[in-house]
């Protein structure tokens, strides 16, 4: 039976309701004695009722049938119970209050006091009637809240746990990742990873024409002597309407980010993504206004006339490599709502049907402040992960590697030409990964070799997890980000330097 991550499974036993984790922990032996523990529960009971529909109108759609559900169960058993109280007397076993009226004829009253909190029948059972009635009229009352649930079957029961179990379940991702699993990863191809298409801060460069394109250089890598371009197509038959190309920056990431995580099975046919322009901008702000609907729009359709190329300096006519995001983009107008429905170019396409993706939990992603966080977290998770695969934990049970400043001018597209500014603003990042303890269980700046030293979080067994399951699937790095580490950081000789000399 196909599964999911188990990251996801874990963070929604820990929010579940306190009551649905108490009977689990106390009733379990007797209603679902198969589960060694509440984690396998919940993965089969999401399976049971969600299966693949991960999207936000097919788990509401559960949702709404098992809240009526529960409501119609709870209005069948108060009849029930009525219609069973009225028609039997105490002392018949067909009576609701049968074993309560054992339980004074065969004990002692100072073990029935105890046992009930009331010396005797008449009072136990009002007080059952009170509580009865209280359950009745609280529509969020549980099923496993019925106050003479030791009536019911084991089958009632355990329908009636699972019942109260994906509600609650659902509930969960409504609040947390707005009614759609997947969104509990932010995912990133990784053919994005590697090249520094996205900038930290908005900036424009200075372009030149070339046949039907604006085209601007946007790194030289002196190392390999090669360059990295964007190019921007335009109507040869109109006049150059722009003083400077604007490269991408955080928010062009984000819209790109959301399209790929609200990705369904149609897409892999049609490599068409439709989504409405107002999940976008929740995305980018909870709050969105007239101007970043239409700013999101105008980005989507920049990044479709947009490509990348690289070129030996030597050799210019020549790439060695070009890409691009789309192939087309169309805007929508339907139900009041406008849409975007974009065309993935294909070697994007092939990334994401390949399953080359590194995934982070989007609650780590979305608590980090800095926008070079941000850009810079997949490619931090993707060093991680291949660093679980081929190296040792050291004494400290981290990862450890060090990076030069070229692995971040490849990756990041950095405004600043100024190595000592771009170095700051590298340090600042790591930083706040450190005291997030997020991938990062610290770091330190070597000026001297100009080195940057790494160590990194191993991965957490829920991850390793997920990593040997996205492999047997032929999904290899599809890794979500690791929990939170309780263990402190080292102190030296790796502890973060939070001053440097740049001077």
């Amino acid at each position: 039976m196909p599964t999911y991550p188990q990251q996801l499974i874990t963070s929604l036993c820990d929010h579940l309701d306190e009551r649905l984790k108490n009977f689990f922990s106390i009733e379990h032996l007797r209603y679902f004695d198969e589960y060694a523990d509440l984690n396998g529960l919940v993965a089969d009971t999401l399976w049971e009722y969600i299966k693949k529909e991960t999207q936000k109108t097919e788990i509401n759609s559960v949702y709404n049938t098992q809240v009526k559900m529960r409501r119609q169960k709870r209005k069948r058993w108060i009849s029930n119970h009525e219609s069973s109280h009225e028609k039997y007397a105490f002392s018949d076993k067909k009576s609701p209050y049968y074993s309560v009226w054992h339980d004074h004829d065969q004990m002692m009253g100072s073990v029935f006091l105890k046992l009930y909190d009331a010396p005797d029948l008449e009072t136990v059972i009002k007080n059952y009637q009170k509580k009865l009635a209280d359950w009745q009229q609280n529509d969020k009352s549980l099923l496993i809240d019925y106050p003479l649930l030791s009536n019911r079957t084991k089958h009632q029961v355990r329908t009636s746990f699972k019942n109260d179990l994906i509600i609650n379940l659902i509930e969960i991702i409504t609040e947390s990742y707005d009614g759609n699993i997947d969104n509990y990863f932010s995912k990133k191809p990784d053919i994005l990873l590697d090249k520094p298409f996205f900038a930290p801060a908005k900036f424009s460069v200075p372009f030149k024409e070339s046949l039907d394109s604006y085209v601007a250089d946007l790194v030289n890598f002196d190392k390999d002597d090669t360059t990295f371009q964007m190019l921007v197509s335009y109507d040869p038959n109109e006049a150059p309407n722009v003083d400077k190309l604007r490269v991408f920056d955080p928010k062009d990431n984000q819209i790109l980010m959301t399209l790929i995580n609200h990705i369904n099975l149609d897409f892999y046919e049609s490599k068409q993504i439709t989504l409405e322009v107002g999940t976008i901008a929740k995305a980018i702000n909870s709050r969105p206004n007239k101007r970043l609907y239409d700013d999101i729009k105008m980005r989507l359709h920049n990044m479709a006339r947009t490509a990348f190329q690289m070129y030996k300096k030597e050799n210019p006519n020549e790439p060695i490599y070009t890409f691009s995001f789309f192939d087309n983009v169309r805007t929508i107008s339907k139900d009041g709502k406008e849409y975007v429905s974009v065309t993935f170019g294909n070697t994007l396409y092939e990334s994401i049907t390949k399953k080359k993706m590194i995934s982070v939990t989007s609650s780590n992603y979305n608590s980090l402040d800095l926008e070079l966080s941000r850009l810079l977290y997949h490619n931090l998770q993707k060093e991680r992960i291949a660093l679980s695969v081929s190296s040792v934990p050291d004494e400290h049970g981290y990862l450890y590697k060090t990076y030069d400043y070229s692995y971040f001018q490849r990756i990041i597209l950095f405004k600043k030409k100024k190595k000592a500014d771009n170095i700051q603003l590298i340090t600042e990042t790591l930083e706040e990964f450190v005291e997030k303890k997020i991938a990062l269980a610290s770091f330190r700046y070597d000026k001297g070799q100009g080195l940057f030293h790494l160590y990194y979080f191993t991965l957490s067994d829920d991850e390793r997890a997920d990593l040997i399951s996205t492999n047997e699937a032929g999904r290899t790095g599809q890794i979500p980000d690791a929990a939170e580490a309780e263990t402190p950081p080292p102190q030296n000789p790796i502890a973060v330097q939070t001053t440097l000399d740049l001077t």
